[in-house]
């Protein structure tokens, strides 16, 4: 009488679960990938921006008038947090110089006869010329102009009213009849880190994770070993099993490196923080989980170490531009934006951001987190039928 022998597809996961962790402890790239490179990027990024805006950039003034209407000009120039009127010249020749020499981002040159023509009602145009090459840089010029010279017209065309024996509030109301109040919204200071590193320290997870995954499989084809999603003693018929079980350990770490990154970091670096924690984390779990079973997909089909970096390293641009929060999705080419679907990390973003950045309900990120549902299973589907593949091929 001959016995067969069964399998336990719970015991299997357990199993492969607490196996796996073997593996991700021997591969010093892959510690250094999975603790390492997570717990370091975000504090260098974060120092990086610590300032949040650009002040001060240093401009040159051409005054070809020299008169008290200039100066003042120039004063209040220098006086906004944006710009430093770093030099004053009188021959727009040097001024040009001076750009070229990148010494200066931005040249405004102020015309002959500005103070007479100003107070004679005659138009004086103020030239502004700035580095639009670096958008930061060209906003914050732009700025400062645009206050200085806005605010000092205001002030002649006010003046010039109150002298014709007008109240001050009325010449304030008709010099500016409709009135527009602004208010920034979700980023007050209109911070750059407060706007890039959500979006990036999301990223920084999913790349970390996906080269990580790729080094386990390329090096363990490289040594001529079996491959590290075929474990010795599994059946094909437990491919799945295999798949979940390898998930959880890499869930669980990646679940530590989210707590440190979203609660940790940005508590350190007073990023912007107006969603609830439960629902954050109940939000990217299904994107852990479908990283990881995309990074099993790709994994499949390295045969060196190196094919991971170079193929996966090629990815972390075309992401950041997929995640379509340094340039609307809705902009790009019809098949980019086909593209950006099947990414983790582009409904993710959208989703994150609305529940920590906008404070958002979850009812109104809901469909994002289907759409990270439906890629887990796409994904885990595709990851269980390739490791069953590797399974057959050990079996024979």
């Amino acid at each position: 009488m001959s016995t067969k022998k069964t399998y336990n597809p719970f015991l299997k996961i357990v199993e492969i679960w607490l196996n796996e962790y073997k593996a991700i402890f021997h591969d010093t790239g892959v510690i250094t990938l999975f603790f390492i490179a997570v717990a370091i990027y975000p504090v260098l990024y974060l120092l990086a921006y610590d300032n949040e805006l650009v002040k001060e950039v240093p401009i040159v003034v051409v005054d070809n008038d020299d008169s008290e209407l200039s100066r003042k000009l120039i004063s209040m120039l220098d006086a906004t947090d944006e710009v430093e009127v770093t030099y004053k010249v009188t021959n727009f020749n040097d001024a040009k110089q001076l750009f070229d020499e990148s010494k200066v981002y931005g040249v405004i040159n102020i015309p002959n006869n500005f103070d007479d023509n100003i107070y004679q009602s005659i138009t004086a145009t103020v030239s502004v010329y700035a580095d639009a090459s670096y958008l930061i840089i060209y906003k914050q010029i732009m700025t400062a102009a645009n206050y200085s010279i806005g605010y000092l017209g205001a002030g002649v065309e006010i003046q010039r009213m109150i002298s014709k024996k007008n109240q001050l509030e009325e010449a304030m109301i008709a010099r500016d009849p409709l009135p527009i109040e602004t208010y920034s919204l979700y980023n007050p200071r209109g911070g750059y880190a407060s706007y890039v590193m959500p979006s990036v320290l999301l990223l920084i997870l999913q790349q970390t994770l996906l080269l990580g995954l790729g080094l386990l499989g390329g090096t363990s084809k490289e040594k001529g070993e079996k491959h590290f999603l075929a474990p010795l003693g599994v059946k094909p018929g437990l491919a799945f099993s295999t798949v979940v079980g390898k998930s959880l350990a890499y869930y669980t770490i990646y679940l530590l490196n989210a707590i440190y990154v979203f609660v940790i970091i940005f508590r350190i670096f007073n990023l912007p923080m107006r969603g609830n924690y439960f629902e954050i984390f109940v939000f990217i779990t299904p994107f852990i989980f479908a990283v990881i079973y995309m990074g099993i997909t790709i994994a499949s089909f390295f045969k060196k170490r190196e094919h991971a970096l170079i193929i996966l390293l090629f990815t972390s641009i075309p992401f950041v531009f997929l995640s379509g929060f340094s340039w609307p999705i809705e902009a790009m080419p019809l098949w980019e934006q086909y593209l950006a679907e099947i990414i983790p990390s582009s409904p993710a973003i959208k989703g994150f951001l609305a529940l920590s950045q906008r404070g958002a309900h979850f009812s109104d990120v809901f469909h994002y987190w289907i759409h990270l549902w439906v890629l887990l299973i796409v994904y885990l589907a595709s990851a269980s039928l390739l490791v069953r593949q590797l399974l057959l091929k050990a079996e024979k």
